[in-house]
């Protein structure tokens, strides 16, 4: 076996003995497997076997939004794993990135729980940070929920000044294990908010004057069924000290009481037609809440889950 850089047309090789992603984060994470660059940083490496057929990949790329740890991404075709070629090609990836700017910096990966995968991560050294669940929510879900609260809920562009900020407050508050980097309202806005990120539409839930809680939707994705809105959901309290998920949190206080029903309006009123996926981390204690009681009801169901995990 030899380990050498990613060139052109070792894309179509991979997906021919890995496979298909499986869902939209497999995809996301196999996409680290590219030609090199420099900005952002990225660097990949192939491992052929002696007949010239790839076995497996291994990827390190430059993060943005999180700047004090890398991404990297490790696959091996399932009949040569466990034979020590995602170590090395995960030393190979590492040793790439030497005279760059990820040179000597921790890890993050996505890893799906419970396969092999997750246990060569940990073997690697690596930590769970937190987990994250797509999950469908049906179509009226929510039944009526905060249909008699119109007033507090609002319609608003995707570059809105109000939505921003309160995106940028709670994705640096429910990222308190993986701290994002400090970002302008501008850097916001085109990192998840943009016409380039795909997001079209977006609507806000408010209390006494205040944002509570807000969700941004994409297109419909092609989930083998009817589609379905994607939805990136926060809830204002998930993002504040008070939800910090290290203190503790208690759901039967008011200002949890009040975050999860505002949230589930929210959500309710984008469901009323249409089914919606939703991410939830560990991170998000209001959105959790929500979604397992949904999960319990049958109103919604896990679509997969798949951990973040980093080195120190």
């Amino acid at each position: 076996m030899r380990i050498r850089p990613f060139v052109d047309g070792d894309d179509l090789k991979l997906n021919t003995i890995l496979g298909d992603p499986q869902n939209p984060a497999a995809h996301m994470a196999r996409s680290l497997f590219r030609a090199d660059a420099d900005a952002p940083v990225s660097r990949a490496v192939v491992a052929e076997a002696a007949d010239d057929v790839l076995v497996g990949a291994a990827a390190v790329a430059q993060s943005p939004a999180h700047p004090t740890r890398a991404w990297a991404h490790v696959e091996v075709a399932s009949t040569d794993e466990r034979r020590g070629v995602g170590s090395a090609l995960l030393s190979a990836a590492r040793e790439a990135v030497v005279g760059t700017d990820l040179e000597g910096l921790p890890l993050r990966a996505r890893v799906e729980p419970g396969t092999p995968g997750a246990q060569a991560a940990a073997a690697w050294g690596f930590s769970p940070l937190f987990r994250t669940r797509v999950v469908r929510i049906e179509a009226a879900g929510l039944g009526g929920l905060g249909a008699d609260r119109l007033e507090d809920f609002e319609v608003t562009a995707t570059g809105s000044v109000a939505l921003t900020q309160a995106f940028g407050s709670w994705y640096a508050g429910v990222n308190r294990a993986d701290r994002p980097a400090e970002m302008t309202i501008g850097q916001v806005n085109q990192r998840f908010l943009s016409e380039a990120t795909g997001a079209h539409g977006a609507a806000l839930m408010g209390r006494d004057g205040q944002i509570t809680a807000f969700a941004v939707s994409f297109p419909a994705i092609d989930d083998g069924e009817d589609g379905a809105t994607e939805l990136t959901v926060g809830a204002v309290y998930d993002g504040s000290a008070d939800g910090d998920a290290g203190e503790a949190v208690s759901a039967d206080s008011p200002e949890f009481q009040a975050a999860l029903e505002d949230t589930g309006a929210l959500i309710a009123r984008l469901s009323t037609d249409t089914p919606v996926v939703v991410e939830v981390t560990d991170e998000m204690p209001v959105l959790s809440t929500l979604i397992d009681g949904l999960v319990e009801a049958g109103k919604a169901r896990v679509l997969y889950e798949y951990d973040t995990v980093a080195t120190s």
